[in-house]
C-alpha cells in the first residue's frame, strides 16, 4: 500500500469473516458499536474532528468498506449503535438502513437497543428524518451549538435557529421519541445573556437530552487563527465557569438530570452508548478515524478515507494507534471516567474488575482530592463534589 496514502500506519486489524480475529470475543460478550462517517458538506471553524469536505466521490466506496468491516467483526452482543461524524445525515436513508441491518445481523443488536444517528439541522427534511427512523434509528443527535445567529456564523454553522427547532419538531412527527442536542458555551462574543437565551430556547423545544460543552480552541482550526491574530477573544475562565453554573441551574430547574459532567437528560434518556465509554466498557470502532477498546487493547483506525477503503479492500484495516492497556492504566481509566458520572465509582465493582480497592491503587491522589473537598464517599460510591467537578482535570491528572 502506498506510503503516500497511509504514512501513519502502526498496525492492522486483520479482516477474516470466519474467525474475525479482532480480539477474544465470544457470542455472549458485550460491546457498544461506533461507526464513523467522516463526510461533511463543509468544515466548521472550530472543528478538528476526523472529517472531510469535498470528498463525496468516496462516499459509496467508503460505506461499502464499512459494511465489509462489520461483516468481518467479532460476533459480539451489541449494547448500542452510534453513527457519528462528520454529518451522517448526508448519507441516504437506504445506505443508513444497510448499516443498521448489517449490525443487527453481525452483532446480535437487539430490536430495542439504542441506535443513534447524528445530524445537522441544515438541509434536514422531514422526509429524510422519516427515512432514518424507518432505517432503524430510534435516537437522533442534532448539532445545534447555538440559537444565536451571530454565533452560528462565527462557528461556521449553516443552519438557522428556526431550522434547528423545525428539525426537532419534524423528528417528533416521524416517531423519534429520543432527541438529543449539542450546545457550545465559552464562545467568543457569546456572553451570559446569549447563553441563557440559548438554554431557555432549547429547553422550550422539549428535547430529551442535552450535551453542553465548553469550546476548546484546537490547533490548526480557523478559530485558533482568529484568536492568535487578536480578531477573536476567548472569554475569561470565570465567565466560562459562570456559564456552566447557569446550565446547571436552568437545566436542573427544567427537570433535566445532570448524569455526567457535560450531559443532562430526562429520566431514562441518558445516552446508553456514551455510558459505555464512561463506565469503561468495551466498544468496537468501525470506519476511518474510529476508535475501539476491548480485550486489553485500544486502537484508532487511520482517519484518511482513501487509505481506509484501500486497506479494507486488501483484507485489513490500517491503524493509526494501537496499545495494550496494562492493569494500572485500566484502573485509572475506570476511576477517571467513572468519576465524570453523577453515580460515581462503585468500590465493589472496581474491586471485582481490577482486584484492588481504588484507595489501594490510588490512595495518595484520592486523599489529596478528599483533603481539598473534591471527592466524597456515599456508601459504596466515590463521587466528585460540586467543587471537584470544576477542577476535575487537576485530580484526573494525579490519577494518571
Amino acid at each position: 500500500m502506498s506510503g503516500r496514502i497511509l504514512p501513519e500506519v502502526v498496525g492492522y486489524l486483520e479482516l477474516n469473516p470466519k474467525s474475525a480475529r479482532l480480539g477474544r470475543f465470544g457470542v455472549g460478550d458485550e460491546a457498544a458499536i461506533y461507526i464513523h462517517f467522516p463526510f461533511c458538506s463543509h468544515l466548521c471553524t472550530y472543528c478538528d474532528f476526523d472529517t472531510f469536505a469535498g470528498q463525496e466521490r468516496w462516499m459509496d466506496s467508503y460505506l461499502d468498506a464499512v459494511v465489509e468491516q462489520i461483516r468481518c467483526s467479532p460476533r459480539v452482543q451489541a449494547t448500542s449503535l452510534y453513527v457519528g461524524g462528520g454529518t451522517p445525515s448526508l448519507m441516504s436513508p437506504a445506505r443508513a438502513a444497510q448499516l443498521v441491518t448489517s449490525c443487527r445481523e453481525r452483532f446480535h443488536l437487539a430490536a430495542d437497543a439504542e441506535t443513534t444517528i447524528e445530524a445537522n439541522p441544515s438541509g434536514l427534511t422531514g422526509k429524510g428524518l422519516e427515512g432514518f427512523r424507518q432505517a432503524g434509528f430510534n435516537r437522533l443527535s442534532l448539532g445545534v451549538q447555538s440559537t444565536d445567529r451571530r454565533l452560528l456564523r462565527l462557528l461556521g454553522r449553516r443552519h438557522t435557529p428556526e431550522e434547528a427547532e423545525a428539525s426537532v419538531r419534524a423528528a417528533r412527527e416521524v416517531g423519534f421519541d429520543n432527541v438529543s442536542i449539542d450546545l457550545l458555551y465559552g464562545v467568543p462574543v457569546q456572553g451570559q445573556s446569549v447563553w441563557e437565551t440559548t438554554l431557555e430556547t432549547t429547553i422550550g423545544w422539549g428535547v430529551d437530552h442535552l450535551s453542553c460543552y465548553a469550546l476548546t480552541v484546537e490547533p490548526g482550526t480557523p478559530m485558533e487563527r482568529g484568536v492568535n491574530r487578536g480578531i477573536l477573544q476567548m472569554p475569561a475562565e470565570e465567565t466560562v465557569v459562570e456559564m456552566y453554573h447557569t446550565a446547571v441551574r436552568l437545566l436542573g430547574n427544567a427537570g433535566y438530570h445532570r448524569y455526567e459532567i457535560s450531559n443532562w437528560s430526562r429520566p431514562g434518556r441518558e445516552s446508553a452508548h456514551n455510558l459505555t465509554y464512561w463506565r469503561n466498557r468495551p466498544y468496537l470502532g468501525i470506519g476511518a478515524g474510529a476508535a475501539g477498546c476491548w480485550a486489553g487493547r485500544r486502537y484508532k483506525i487511520v482517519p484518511m478515507i482513501e487509505g481506509y477503503v484501500e486497506g479494507v479492500r486488501e483484507g485489513r484495516v490500517p491503524l493509526q494507534e494501537e496499545e495494550a492497556i496494562h492493569n494500572r492504566r485500566a484502573m485509572s481509566d475506570s476511576l477517571i471516567l467513572g468519576l465524570r458520572l453523577d453515580e460515581g465509582v462503585s468500590v465493589e465493582e472496581f474491586v471485582r474488575r481490577h482486584g484492588l480497592r481504588p484507595e489501594d491503587a490510588f490512595g495518595e491522589a484520592l486523599e489529596w482530592g478528599k483533603g481539598w473537598g473534591l471527592l466524597e464517599r456515599e456508601g459504596d460510591r466515590i463521587k466528585l463534589t460540586e467543587r471537584g467537578i470544576m477542577v476535575s482535570n487537576e485530580l484526573f491528572g494525579r490519577l494518571l
